[in-house]
């Protein structure tokens, strides 16, 4: 440019600040200001497309339900508040100078002095019916302004240069930086196909359309943890392309290593296929990244974090559900138990449970929901086999299993329970045992004991009603203590009072007694010990014994209740042995209830210094 355009120039840019510090200094009102802008009518909302021209790139973008969009140089997402925010500079632009057309063409170097001979984009936006084409030229020397040219209007307009400084470089920079949108997707089969040492590895999960529930079905059927594959989906929905590499049709996929994929993740629907995306190798300069490509831009290729190609290719097993049973306890209507003895429990109308083989007796509500609680909690510890056969079974103590427990739900049409879930438990192994579901074809192990316990029932009593008995106080006819070879005897008279029978003599803690009898009319077990054929000196059971007997009148019928007592168990109250359902049954007694007995024992046998 000669000395006499670059005077020419300067004394523009002096007409600048002249602009800025004589008028724009000054406050000026709302209408003042409309006035100056240089597009006082524009609507950025009201835009629908926009086009960016420049001499080797075209960028198009069009607005569709309020979503941007992409359609050249290619079909992409775009991000809508960046063009939000881009056209919205369109509105704040003010009018800082305008040079007309003759002072153009008094210019000896014409429109090229502006950089608008040769413009750096043209910007066409369509506004509703408007359709202004923008030339952008060149900035000015001073002042972070620019030189504008409105297509149609010979002059041009001096504006602030932010519209040139936000403008895209390229298509990729309005790009929706997210690499998939899965909100919006219906799929309801995932399939994963990943390179390994020793091959292909390949799994398949379908979606049940009942529960909603993935499940493994490939390479064979079993349950996946349904919040570890929703926190795979959501980390491939939460995933940012770090660089749009490639937009090159048909371009060669080898060099990112996508013409044969470390590893492809599908979606479909049914047979439909919805989305696949594909990931290879990682860039030389960058191993925390990898190169993608998805089916529906099938022309770009991204970079992504390499977390997500190690999160798809993850052994199947490592998305497996790892408690042995997920079910809700509400659910089961049926216990059916075969372990120490054969027992079913039956869930009453009134929502209780009751135990009906091998003999009928109210269960306790918190021990059956303590035994669903802890079945439900159960965890697989080791996959042993994968897939077994009718004549591997032996090898695990599973044919016939040594437990063996089935819960089923409401009655079926056809009469029968439907089956919620059997569990079948063999030997044990150390610390944990051998289990299988009757829904997989595979062993597991588990561990059942905890503090030297078992965590399953394996008797029906185990689960019985912990309540021994129910009387009141008045209902007490009389007692009969056995303590250490002696016998005490004593009655109680219609109006309350205790006495001695005439073979019994010495002295009672009458309140004691009275305390005792309204507290053993309520006697509960704290635990249920054992049934049936019972070892009396392992749970310190005494001969001669130490017994109380207690005749109680229920209307017309007349009954002596009978409990025995032994040595003191885990929980500081003794073990105590009733006749329960016909069968002998130890159990924990309350602490409590025995303090308050004790006491009579010690007024009765004080004289001879004696203690229970």
């Amino acid at each position: 440019m000669n000395s006499k355009g670059t005077f020419y120039l300067t004394v523009l840019a002096l007409g600048v600040f002249a602009y800025i510090f004589f008028i724009e200094r000054h406050t000026l009102d709302t209408e003042q200001r409309a006035q100056l802008k240089l597009f006082p009518d524009f609507d950025a909302g009201k835009v629908a497309s926009v086009e960016i021209l420049r001499s080797n790139s075209v960028i198009r973008v069009e607005r569709t339900n309020d979503q941007w969009r992409l359609t050249r140089p290619f079909i992409y997402p775009a991000q809508s508040t960046a063009i939000e925010n881009w056209l919205g500079l369109f509105h704040s632009l003010n009018r800082r100078l305008y040079i007309s057309a003759e002072d153009l063409l008094a210019h000896p170097g014409g429109l090229a002095a502006f950089g608008l001979e040769y413009a750096q984009a043209t910007v066409i936006i369509q506004e509703g019916k408007k359709k202004p084409q923008l030339r952008i030229g060149a900035k000015t020397q001073v002042g972070e302004m620019l030189y504008l040219q409105q297509v149609g209007s010979d002059g041009v307009f001096v504006t602030e240069s932010a519209v040139l400084d936000r403008m895209p470089p390229s298509a990729t920079d309005w790009c929706d930086p997210m690499f998939l949108h899965l909100s919006g997707l219906k799929f309801d089969r995932l399939q994963v196909r990943a390179r390994a040492l020793a091959g292909t590895r390949e799994f398949k999960v379908e979606r049940n359309p009942a529960d909603h529930l993935w499940r493994l079905t490939e390479p064979r059927a079993a349950r996946v943890d349904n919040s570890l594959l929703q926190q795979l989906l959501l980390q491939l929905q939460n995933a940012r392309v770090g660089q749009f590499v490639s937009d090159t049709p048909g371009g060669d996929l080898e060099p990112y290593g996508l013409q044969t994929p470390e590893a492809v993740l599908a979606l479909s629907q049914g047979t439909n296929s919805v989305l696949t995306v594909q990931f290879g190798k990682s860039p030389t300069n960058n191993p925390a990244l990898v190169y993608a490509r998805r089916s529906n831009y099938p022309m770009i290729v991204v970079t992504v974090p390499k977390q997500l190609l190690d999160l798809v290719r993850a052994p199947y097993t490592d998305f497996l559900d790892k408690r042995l049973v997920e079910f809700t306890p509400d659910a089961a209507d049926r216990i059916e138990v075969r372990a120490a003895e054969a027992f079913v429990l039956q869930k009453q109308a009134d929502g209780s449970w009751r135990i009906i083989e091998p003999f009928n007796a109210p269960a306790d509500p918190a021990l059956v929901k303590g035994f669903l609680g802890r079945l439900n909690s159960l965890q697989i510890v080791d996959l042993v086999k994968e897939v077994v056969t009718p004549e591997d079974l032996p090898t695990y103590g599973l044919s016939p299993a040594k437990r063996q427990y089935v819960l089923k739900g409401a009655v079926l049409a056809g009469g029968t329970n439907q089956l919620i879930v059997q569990i079948d438990f063999g030997t044990n192994q150390a610390d944990k045992i051998y289990v299988r579901r009757s829904d997989e074809n595979s062993v597991y192990t588990t561990r059942l004991e905890e503090k030297g316990e078992s965590v399953l029932p394996q008797s029906a009593f185990e689960l019985r009603d912990r309540h021994i008995w129910n009387f009141t106080t008045n209902q007490v006819a009389g007692v009969a203590i056995e303590f250490k070879g002696k016998a005490y005897r004593l009655q109680r008279g219609g109006d309350g009072k205790w006495r001695f029978e005439d073979v019994s003599q010495g002295m009672v803690n009458v309140f004691a007694l009275e305390e005792a009898m309204f507290r053993l009319g309520q006697l509960w077990s704290m635990a249920w010990i054992a049934r049936g054929k019972v070892d009396p000196a392992r749970y310190g059971f005494t001969n001669p014994p130490h017994k109380l007997s207690i005749d109680v009148n229920n209307g017309d019928k007349a009954t002596t209740l009978t409990v025995e007592f032994g040595g003191q168990s885990l929980s500081g109250g003794p073990y105590a042995l009733v006749e329960l359902d016909d069968e002998r049954t130890v159990f924990e007694c309350p602490v409590r209830i025995y303090e308050v007995y004790s006491e009579v024992v010690r007024s009765l046998t004080a004289t001879v210094g004696a203690t229970p």
